[in-house]
């Protein structure tokens, strides 16, 4: 299997080491060993969904490149930043759902941004710091096309 670790500094500075691995059918059973000290105490979650990633990729013969990207823990600032972000989409996702509804009622457009708020805020990540934000990536080209898949992790610091 080859593996490269690189470094990548994403949107507010949020540093991430980057393992990039391509797998072969022959090898994926060392994706249950594949070192991962940045992902901490995380490290057995993380190599359980990169092997069902590759399953669900249904690589079959070809090659899987794989890619994890885990960040170094959180700052506050960091955590903030990412924080105010949710709440902007949730406000424009609320917002441009319950604008047809106010050509009817303004309370009812209330009422409908309200509970699309609600819906959004229990399904997005708030985030502390120390938290560590962790992304899987998999990628199989040929058989019937390209095929790409991602699944995300937020392990929090509590």
């Amino acid at each position: 299997m080859n593996i490269e670790r690189t470094q990548y500094i994403g949107h507010y500075g949020i540093t991430f080491t980057v393992i990039r691995l391509t797998v072969m059918p022959n090898n994926r059973q060392e994706l249950a060993t594949l070192c991962l000290l940045q992902a901490k105490a995380s490290a057995i979650e993380v190599r359980l969904r990169l092997r069902k990633l590759y399953e669900k990729m249904l690589a079959r013969d070809l090659p899987c490149v794989m890619t994890v990207a885990v960040s170094k823990p959180l700052t506050r600032e960091q955590a903030d930043c990412l924080n105010n972000r949710n709440n902007l989409i949730k406000k424009i996702i609320s917002g441009a759902v319950a604008a047809p509804v106010g050509i009817i009622s303004s309370k009812a457009e209330s009422i409908v941004e309200n509970a699309i708020s609600d819906l959004i805020s229990r399904r997005i990540h708030n985030f502390h710091s120390a938290d560590i934000v962790i992304g899987l990536d998999a990628q199989v080209s040929g058989g019937i096309g390209p095929q790409r898949s991602s699944v995300s992790m937020h392990v929090y610091s509590r």
